[in-house]
């Protein structure tokens, strides 16, 4: 088992750091009021111990023990009643919580929850980039596939035209062969 750490200031030990922190800033506390209030004037002393009582503005052990000075003050002029005056509060001592136990099970299940979050973000992105996707090539007439759909199609039309060019000389040519061929015909015919 591991030793508690205990910090120590002006003579007080405090078990944490929050602790010592809250007791550091009541030690300021209480020297502004040491170099500012007239502590010897009991009107001012028991003015003042009620005061900080009704507010709650000193809570740690070195607070306390202020407060106990401003009491013993007020009581030992014998001009205020022990009754009179607002009971001290109790130091609450903070026990350190014990570190919470996880199981297998727990750790896994959280695990598994994290990583299917994270999934389902993925998949949720993906999804949304193929509807874009999508919408841009239906919607869309600046894509980069229609430059090349272009050049296709033009390239296919000069083909086009080319090809029937050849077709109308190729049918010149039969035109022609043909001709020759009735002329060669008749003068076969004409020939013994």
């Amino acid at each position: 088992m591991e030793k508690e750490r205990v910090y120590t200031y002006q003579g007080f030990t405090f078990r944490s750091e929050a602790e010592l922190a809250e007791a550091k800033k009541e030690a300021e506390v209480v020297a502004y009021i040491r170099g500012q209030a007239d502590l010897s004037n009991v009107k001012t002393v028991v003015k003042l111990y009620n005061r900080l009582i009704e507010k709650g503005t000193l809570t740690t052990e070195l607070g306390i023990t202020f407060l106990k000075e401003l009491r013993s003050r007020a009581i030992d002029s014998g001009v205020v009643a022990e009754s009179s005056l607002e009971s001290l509060p109790t130091v609450e001592k903070k026990k350190p919580e014990p570190p919470k136990v996880v199981s297998k099970d727990r750790k896994l299940m959280e695990l598994y929850r994290e990583r299917s979050r994270n999934l389902a973000i993925v998949v949720a992105m993906l999804c949304v980039v193929i509807v874009v996707l999508f919408a841009i090539r239906l919607f869309g007439t600046a894509s980069p596939f229609t430059d090349y759909e272009q050049k296709v199609l033009d390239e296919y039309a000069g083909w086009k035209e080319e090809l029937t060019e050849k077709e109308e000389a190729l049918h010149l040519w039969e035109e022609r062969l043909s001709a020759w061929e009735e002329e060669l015909a008749e003068r076969e015919a004409v020939l013994p």
